[in-house]
Parts: structure tokens; C-alpha cells; sequence
């Protein structure tokens, strides 16, 4: 209707909405550029950390836009680091792609934010490579581009790199600010398609440069509508790249950690816009198909495994002490880096791993969630877990700090168990193995990364003893039940460079208090976190899953099968799959020849409802996925991360478990059951 047919009261309400949108679209914008504060936060932690360690040439910059630094947690160092790592690394590969040494290169930075990378990379190849023509467009809201130039002018080392303002009067100074030799900061809101087109080509249009565009979980904030003419008009230009790193969705969008990260970004009223509609690895591929004809992705996790050498994993081993392997990939699997580009240049030269397909799903396993009362008290991170008749008994454990607690589960009453004696300090990645219905005993475990335990202790009722020390100390290792004397301790040592197979395996007599290394028939590696069950009927056990080292890591997708004689463990592979490859997994060895696998985190794929939980037939080698239900999914969704099993008759009880979800927050398992029927 014509503004002019309209009464007083109508134009008064139009006008009203009008500028009711005006000011929520300006505060979403405002929204939106807050990610960039504690986005620079992070990154600061890392230069501090990382960044000053490995690459001293970049130099610090982050500390011009950062007064007030903070170290962060390990994971979420490691984290940003490899996000950092990963874009760096592929514009140096770029750039060394080059077929003309002389050809110059530009790095236009999407929704640029405080990023330094332009002062970073200047200052790099200043130093080992002072005749590559590198130049910088840095692009974000104009008022967020008005506030970088201030604290750029502010900073005389930022401006040394810049070289001398250049004015240049054929560029508005209100889109262009500043304009040197090798560096401009433009003002553009990136949801105006046309408005870019018009200042690239002005800029960029005529130049036969190598055109680099960056976009670091800048497009993800816009609807696709919006976000995607960017990418089409960047592809419009001559040797054009466009790399982008946006979130995706695995195992969809109820995945305990993509409902963490959802949520994160709602709540600060700046919702992620492209990850629904480009939820999977193979959307982002047909996406940039559209507007590239050569594209390529990776997760950050492969990312990690190809473009980090092993020497440079060994120095960031050295540097911070880490050990939040499961919190890290799971991480990883949920972010993506497209290359995509109208040149001939490919980043990656592997072929993607073939993922074996699984067998029939079973039905003979179902999944239920246990509720119970005091939940807050399972916050907890890799306890250690057994059952003692109908009773669970979960210790220690990681929440804010590590725990010395006891508590105790029955008939899903859940509370903390009055215990005395020689109380275990507070710990975590410890097993906790029942001898009988009343007698347990506590192995090993750790404190912070790399200080291990090896203290064992027997829980008899409610009171604590000591017992004699483990020969060597043990943190993220296995421990079975061979008799109601003996337990068989296996893996999770220190990483060290003298053989250590006479110390993987040691059988420990609970009554004498006596150790005594089993020699080893056979080729088994240290394993951490691996999964290890005894049929001590028929005599033989079986180990699947597990580290083989945490500095790369290599994750084992081997299942092994040992058997005792004497002084000697027998082993053999007797089944290699991906679906295998999971570090922190439980399982049960059932009485009809299957193994019930559940959980863990799998460096190869994430896992989701249809196969977190799969059921290997040890007669037939094949592997049923065990599905669970929607609702389970939907609205307890599990992370079978750190968790512990206990083993009541006919089911299984999983319990405890989760993880620091980046910076999203925390997420923690419920407790689920899982009972089989053995004539099915």
C-alpha cells in the first residue's frame, strides 16, 4: 500500500517498525562483532604460548588489540592454534604454488576482526623472504574497521610494517581508511553483495595478482543468501582462492557437542546461518562447486594429521602439557577448511581413507537413560568405575578440579559413600577393578598431565587400605580381573625410548601384594585408554581401541586376543576395522561370542546414534551397529568420553563422562543402561 493511502496511526507504525528493524539488525551486527573480542582473546593466549615458541619471526602483534591477556585452557589453546595453524599453512602453500617467484600475491581478509595476520605475514617474509610482493585488504563493518585503524595508528611497530600512507584520491577515505604500499582496511558490510563487487573490482578488478580471500568463521554469522554472493563475485577474479573456515554438523545438530555450540552462539544473539543448510563436508563441497570448479575440505582434525609434520607435533608436545586428546578431535570433526579456487593449485595430495561399511544393525541391545537424583554430582571426567553386587561405585575424577570422592549408585539413588582409612588422593584416569561383592581395588591414575600415579589401594565396604606400589606408574591404562586374587594391569605407561614390553603387561596377586611382568608372545604397542575384557571361563581376553602415542596420535583400529600360559601373554590381531579406532571406549565381552562396544572418539569420523555403540561377533567378524532411540538422542544425547562401565548381570551400566566443548562450555553424560538379550 502506498505510503500516501496510509492514515496517521498506519504511517506511525510503519515508521516504528522500520526503525524497530534498523536497531535489531544494528545490534545483531554489534552482536557479531563482539566474537571478534573474545575470538582475539584466545588467539593472544596462543601467541603468548605457542606462537612465540614455534614461529619467534611473526613476532607478537595480538598484544596491540589485547591489554589484557589471558592464558586459556590447554584444549582451547590447542584448538585455536590448529585454526590459526591451518589458514596459515595454506596460504603458505599457496603462495609457494606459485609459478612465477615474482608474481605478486594479495590476502583479503573476510570480516577481518583484530586479526593481525596481515603484520604477522609481513613480518615473517620481511625475514626470510623480503622479495615477495605480499599486500593485505583487511574487510569488516566500517565501525569496526574505524576501531582497528585507531589502535594501528596507536602502535608505531604496527605502522613500521605498513610502510607510509599512500592517499589515495581515487578511494572514498570513508571505505578506505588507511591505504599503504602493502596494506588497506576497507569498510564493508559483507551482507551488501553489490556493495563488495563494486570496491573488489575497483581494488582488485584489473590485478593479475595470486587473490588469496580468508574467511575465518566470518560468512558463517550471514544467511547463505547473503554470504554466498561473496563467494560468487570472489570467484569472478582471476587466480582467485577462497579458504573458509566455518562450523559443520556431523552427526547433525543433536550431538551433544553440536548442541553445545548451537546453543553458545544463540545465546549471544549471533546464530551460526550457514550450518544448517551446510550442515556435512559434502555440502560445503557442492557449495563451492558452484562458483570454483577445483575444490577441496578437510577437518581440522585432518588438518592436524596432514598439514602439522611430526616434528612440529613434537614441539607443541613440548610446550604445554595436553592431555585432552578426545575434547580435541571431537572438536576438530565439528570445523571444516574449504579450499576452493579457479586455478589448477591443490593444497592436499592424499586420498581420503574408505571408511568399511558395518553390518546389519542389532536388536538384541537396547538403550535406555537412567534418571536420577544429585545428576550434578556425575560432572565428572574420566573416574573410575566398577560394580560391587547391585552397586556402582564411581572415584575420583575431573569437574572444575580433581576429586578424591567416592559416590555410590543403587537402585538410581545416586550420593557420596561415607568411606575412611587410607583415602586415594584426588585423580583421575585410574581403574577401579572389583575382586568380589565386597573388595575392590584402585590402580594408578594421574594429577595433572604427565604426573602419574602409582599408588594402588583396596576398597573393602567402606574402608580404604593401601597396598604395595605399582613397579611403574600408569595413568589412562586397562585393568581386568583374572581371579579373585589376580588382576592384569595393562598399558598406559609413560612414553619412553627403551623397549618397554617387559612392562606392558603385570599380574598383580591383591592377597601377597605381589607383582610379577608377563613375557609377551607376540606384537602388542603401549596403549593408552584402550579397552581390555577377560572371560575368565574360557580364559582369554581381548584389547581394542587405544593410543598408541598421544603426540601425533595414532589411534590403534586393531582388535587383539591374548591368552595366559604360565609367565607368558599369548596375543594376536584377530580383526583390524575403522570403526575400531576409538580412544576412550568400554566394552563387555558377552557369554554368545560378541563383544558390546560402546563410545569413544574416533580420529577417522565422528560417531552418531546408529554406531557410537556397535556389537562385534567374534565367531562371524562382523560388526552391528546398535541403534539409539531418537528421543535418547534428542534430549540426552550422550558423550561417551572419560566415562566408566559397570557390569550388573544382564546389562551395563555407563556413567560419569564429557568434555570441555571448546569454548562452548561443558557437556556431561547422564547415565545410560544398556541391556541384551543373550537368546537373540
Amino acid at each position: 500500500m502506498p505510503e500516501g493511502s496510509l492514515d496517521k496511526n498506519q504511517l506511525a507504525r510503519q515508521r516504528k517498525k522500520i526503525e524497530k528493524d534498523r536497531r535489531r539488525k544494528q545490534y545483531d551486527d554489534l552482536q557479531v562483532q563482539g566474537t571478534n573480542n573474545s575470538s582475539i582473546v584466545s588467539k593472544r593466549s596462543v601467541e603468548m604460548i605457542y606462537t612465540s615458541k614455534l614461529n619467534p619471526e611473526m613476532g607478537e602483534w595480538f598484544k596491540y588489540f589485547v591489554k589484557k591477556p589471558k592464558r586459556r585452557s590447554p584444549a582451547i589453546n590447542r584448538g585455536y592454534w590448529i585454526r590459526m595453524e591451518s589458514i596459515k599453512q595454506m596460504i603458505l602453500r599457496i603462495i609457494a604454488s606459485r609459478e612465477d617467484p615474482n608474481q605478486e600475491v594479495t590476502i583479503i581478509n573476510l570480516g577481518c576482526g583484530f586479526d593481525p595476520l596481515p603484520f604477522q605475514l609481513l613480518s615473517q617474509f620481511a625475514k626470510t623472504d623480503s622479495n615477495l610482493k605480499l599486500r593485505f585488504l583487511d574487510v569488516d563493518y566500517p565501525e569496526l574497521i574505524a576501531n582497528k585503524l585507531e589502535m594501528i595508528k596507536g602502535s608505531p611497530e604496527i605502522l613500521s610494517i605498513l610502510g607510509e600512507e599512500i592517499n589515495d584520491v581515487s578511494i572514498e577515505k570513508s571505505v578506505v581508511p588507511f591505504s599503504s604500499e602493502n596494506y588497506k582496511l576497507v569498510g564493508c558490510d559483507l551482507k551488501d553483495g553489490n556493495l563488495y563487487d563494486q570496491q573488489l573490482n575497483h581494488l582488485l578488478g584489473n590485478s593479475s595478482c595470486v587473490k588469496i580471500f580468508v574467511a575465518e568463521v566470518s560468512l558463517a554469522y550471514m544467511k547463505p543468501e547473503y554470504a554466498n554472493p561473496i563467494i560468487e563475485h570472489s570467484a569472478k577474479l582471476d587466480n582467485s582462492h577462497f579458504l573458509i573456515l566455518e562450523q559443520i554438523l556431523p552427526a547433525g545438530e543433536f550431538h551433544a557437542f553440536a548442541q553445545k555450540m548451537l546453543y553458545h552462539f544463540n545465546h549471544l544473539r549471533s546464530p551460526l546461518q550457514c550450518v544448517q543448510t551446510y550442515p556435512l563436508k559434502i555440502d560445503q563441497m557442492n557449495r563451492f562447486k558452484k562458483y570454483y570448479p577445483n575444490v577441496e575440505i578437510k577437518d581440522l582434525y585432518e588438518n592436524w594429521k596432514f598439514l602439522i609434520d611430526d616434528e612440529m607435533k613434537r614441539k607443541i608436545r613440548d610446550i604445554e602439557a595436553f592431555d585432552e586428546w578426545e575434547e580435541f578431535i571431537i572438536f576438530c570433526q565439528h570445523y571444516i577448511i574449504v579450499h576452493a579456487t579457479n586455478s589448477s593449485v591443490c593444497i592436499y595430495d592424499d586420498k581420503p581413507a574408505s571408511q568399511k561399511e558395518l553390518d546389519e544393525p542389532c536388536t538384541s541391545v537396547k538403550v535406555s537413560y537412567q534418571e536420577s537424583n544429585n545428576s550434578d554430582l556425575l560432572q565428572l571426567k574420566f573416574p573410575a568405575v566398577c560394580a560391587i553386587g547391585n552397586e556402582v561405585l564411581i572415584n575420583g575424577g575431573l569437574f572444575q578440579a580433581r576429586t578424591e570422592k567416592t559416590l555410590s549408585f543403587k537402585k538410581n539413588n545416586l550420593e557420596v559413600k561415607n568411606v575412611g582409612g587410607d583415602e586415594p588422593g584426588p585423580r583421575m584416569c585410574h581403574t577401579l577393578t572389583a575382586l568380589n561383592d565386597k573388595e575392590s581395588i584402585l590402580i594408578g591414575g594421574r594429577s595433572k598431565p604427565e604426573e602419574y600415579f602409582l599408588d594402588v589401594y583396596k576398597l573393602d565396604g567402606d574402608q580404604w587400605t593401601k597396598l604395595e606400589d605399582l613397579p611403574n606408574k600408569r595413568s589412562r591404562h586397562s585393568a581386568v580381573k583374572l581371579s579373585d586374587q589376580d588382576i592384569l594391569i595393562f598399558g598406559g605407561l609413560k612414553e619412553e625410548h627403551e623397549d618397554m614390553s617387559d612392562k606392558l603387561f603385570i599380574l598383580y596377586n591383591c592377597k601377597s601384594q605381589q607383582y610379577k611382568a608377563l613375557k609377551v608372545e607376540g606384537c602388542i604397542p603401549n596403549l593408552s585408554s584402550c579397552s581390555m575384557v577377560y572371560n575368565d571361563q574360557l580364559k582369554f581376553g581381548l584389547i581394542l581401541g587405544g593410543m598408541i602415542d598421544t603426540t601425533v596420535p595414532t589411534v590403534n583400529d586393531r582388535l587383539y586376543k591374548f591368552v595366559i600360559k604360565d609367565d607368558t601373554l599369548v596375543v594376536d590381531i584377530i580383526y583390524q576395522h575403522s570403526h575400531l579406532s576409538r580412544v576412550s571406549c568400554q566394552s563387555r565381552l558377552l557369554p554368545n561370542n560378541k563383544l558390546l562396544i560402546i563410545g569413544g572418539i574416533s580420529p577417522l569420523e565422528i560417531f552418531n546414534q546408529h554406531d557410537t555403540i556397535i556389537l562385534f561377533d567374534i565367531i562371524t567378524s562382523k560388526l552391528h551397529p546398535i541403534e539409539i532411540d531418537r528421543d535418547i538422542w534428542e534430549n540426552h544425547p550422550p558423550i561417551f568420553i572419560g566415562f566408566g562401565k559397570a557390569e550388573l548381570e544382564n546389562s551395563v551400566i555407563c556413567i560419569g563422562g564429557g568434555a570441555v566443548c571448546y569454548s562452548f562450555g561443558s557437556c556431561y553424560n547422564g547415565i545410560y543402561k544398556l541391556d541384551y538379550d543373550l537368546n537373540n
